[in-house]
């Protein structure tokens, strides 16, 4: 499928902004919407590739969307409703109303394909067993987990009625790492990469649990080459896992990173939560033989980079 514009919404986060970048780079024009962005210009835009439209993804914005053969659709707010004020119930309309917009955008515009970007956040510590596959049942009774799950659930109800409409693709992004990774009042937390990289710039212990959990680890830089692969394929009927087949102890991580200065150490802390199982990537064939970043090369990158902006 050729592919000469992308729509992504939820452009001025961690996710949404490195996919914007990456998709630029990649020979695409993008239409990157949010309600905020952190920087007046990036890499991307300077390249002239990037249109910026900032605003609440509401039915004005909406009328000015341009044509484009992809969306992305990462809008979210991923902090708590409590911490923000709000009920659950108002925090499951503030991010589903978005995406029933652009549904609703998409049914008519008929772009050639639309993805949802859920979550391994769906999920809970008690599913799955040593790794959560696209077969498995999510049960987190979080407001984000539930919020999340209903939102795939549209996603795959209008691929259903779509029609000759756009190919639809719901895919589930684990533990995510990069550079340029911010708090912002619609994230609040950062990756436990950037935490451990900010702690070792500083010369300050990183804190490693002690039940050391297993995790899935997707550099954010492949995401949008491997969103390039995926569409080119027919769409699932469900949910699938986008991620690499990485797979680390948090120890085993922040050895790696404490290697890299001179002044860091690991700590052992007390356990927390139970952490789910690591995700697991999906085999559809479309993401067969894919080059996922190793862990090595990508904190090399961020090193390079400064990691704890």
């Amino acid at each position: 499928m050729s592919r000469r514009s992308v729509l992504v919404t939820g452009a001025g986060g961690f996710v949404g902004s490195t996919l914007v970048t990456s998709f630029a780079e990649l020979g695409l024009d993008v239409i990157a919407v949010d309600r905020a962005f952190d920087d007046e210009a990036d890499g991307a835009a300077s390249m002239g590739r990037v249109r910026r439209m900032t605003g609440e993804l509401d039915a004005e914005l909406i009328l000015h969307l341009p044509p484009v053969d992809l969306v992305v659709h990462g809008a979210w707010i991923t902090t708590d409703p409590e911490y923000l004020g709000i009920t659950r119930e108002e925090y499951a309309a503030e991010n589903l109303e978005p995406l029933r917009r652009i549904l609703e955008w998409a049914r008519s515009r008929e772009p050639k394909a639309l993805v949802f970007l859920s979550s391994s956040g769906v999920f809970g510590a008690g599913d799955g067993d040593d790794a959560l596959t696209d077969a498995d049942t999510p049960t987190s009774k979080a407001p984000y987990a539930e919020a999340k799950r209903e939102a795939e659930r549209l996603a795959l109800l209008f691929a259903g009625e779509a029609g000759g409409g756009p190919e639809t693709f719901v895919v589930r992004l684990g533990y995510l790492f990069g550079p340029d990774e911010r708090s912002r009042p619609t994230r609040t937390g950062r990756s436990l990469v950037t935490e451990w990289i900010a702690s070792a710039e500083k010369g300050e212990p990183l804190p490693v649990r002690s039940d050391d959990p297993a995790r899935d680890w997707t550099y954010t830089g492949d995401l949008a080459p491997a969103l390039l692969r995926l569409v080119d394929g027919p769409s699932p009927p469900r949910a699938i896992h986008l991620g690499s087949p990485h797979r680390y102890r948090d120890s085993e991580v922040a050895s790696l990173i404490a290697g890299r200065y001179p002044r860091a150490r690991v700590t052992t802390v007390p356990d927390g939560a139970t952490v789910k199982a690591p995700m697991a990537p999906s085999e559809v064939p479309a993401l067969e033989g894919f080059g996922w970043t190793d862990l090595p090369t990508a904190l090399q990158l961020m090193v390079g980079q400064g990691a704890s902006v």
